[in-house]
């Protein structure tokens, strides 16, 4: 099966943390009958100057709570992760980049990228495509159900970098795909009763008429194999609506952990309005402060005091 993840994806470098290793996203692995994977996209850095970007595919235990956001350069175990391939560095002019690899059961792969520091690096990225090689049947029973599915909008579609693949919302609801394998559960079973009473010698008996049309409407064989690897694909797909649902719940959660900023009022001179100080790591903010309780404590026509009493301290 061949599945788009992205049409753009543009990133900057800056001079501070340019040559770490960022998270750009979570790979979507099928986990079912999967031999291995090829990410090919379109890449490119800012097209002059030095050749810094890069990009490289790490892996990490799916149980893993903690999955880093950014990895200094030097730190080549990816912080208890495993590169699992990794690109060359990206030329001025666009060109194809594949990258491929063997998932294992258990593990989830994310992509991360290297703009470059120093200063107007920039990595740009774009028709990016997925293939997984899978072990299918004589019929590609697995391979037509799974294309049939996709294409009718029953597969969960990952959004990155604000880049939809497909016109239908993403969703991470379970409803539907869990009623799609009790439907084929349903005729799986009326299947292997119709040979059992074959083998029996005795008078078949029809499946069930609305659900066979159901899914012969949407020219899914109505067979063991075929049934079987529909289950098999669905119940990948619910796998990743979990872990798409987990993931939206720990950025809502870091959102609002970051929305609930921190002050601390701390009194410099009496009678006067405390100095707040609101997130320490901004500096521009507390600074500008600094500099408008400065303003007000010492007009421009008074020095300002050598008493130690009166000194500012942050």
């Amino acid at each position: 099966p061949v599945r788009p993840v992205f049409s753009t994806y543009r990133r900057y470098g800056d001079e501070r943390n340019g040559d770490n290793w960022c998270r750009a996203f979570r790979i979507p692995v099928l986990n079912r009958r999967v031999h291995s994977m090829r990410m090919e996209l379109l890449w490119r850095d800012q097209g002059f100057g030095n050749r810094k970007s890069r990009v490289r595919v790490v892996s990490y235990p799916i149980a893993s709570s903690e999955i880093p956001d950014e990895v200094p350069p030097e730190d080549t175990a990816s912080q208890g992760g495993h590169i699992v391939c990794q690109s060359g560095i990206a030329e001025h002019e666009e060109e194809r980049l594949r990258l491929t690899f063997n998932p294992i059961e258990g593990d989830c792969y994310h992509l991360y990228y290297k703009v470059g520091g120093g200063g107007g690096h920039v990595l740009n990225m774009r028709d990016c495509v997925l293939h997984t090689v899978i072990f299918d049947d004589e019929h590609m029973n697995f391979s037509n159900n799974y294309r049939i599915l996709f294409e009718e909008g029953v597969l969960c579609r990952q959004v990155i970098g604000g880049n939809q693949s497909g016109n239908q919302e993403t969703t991470t609801s379970l409803f539907f795909p869990r009623m799609l394998i009790n439907v084929s559960r349903v005729l799986r079973r009326q299947l292997l009763q119709d040979e059992i009473e074959m083998i029996a010698d005795v008078p078949r008996s029809v499946p069930e008429d609305e659900l066979e049309a159901f899914l012969t409407e949407y020219t899914i064989p109505l067979n063991l194999g075929s049934l079987v690897a529909l289950e098999e694909i669905v119940q990948a797909d619910i796998e990743e609506r979990l872990i798409q649902r987990t993931e939206r719940q720990r950025e809502e959660a870091q959102r609002n952990e970051e929305e609930r900023t921190p002050t601390l009022q701390i009194p410099f001179f009496p009678g006067r309005e405390p100095f707040v100080v609101v997130d320490g790591v901004n500096h521009g903010m507390i600074q500008q402060a600094i500099d408008d309780i400065r303003a007000n404590a010492f007009p421009a026509d008074q020095p300002e005091s050598d008493n130690d009493e009166d000194d500012m301290s942050v």
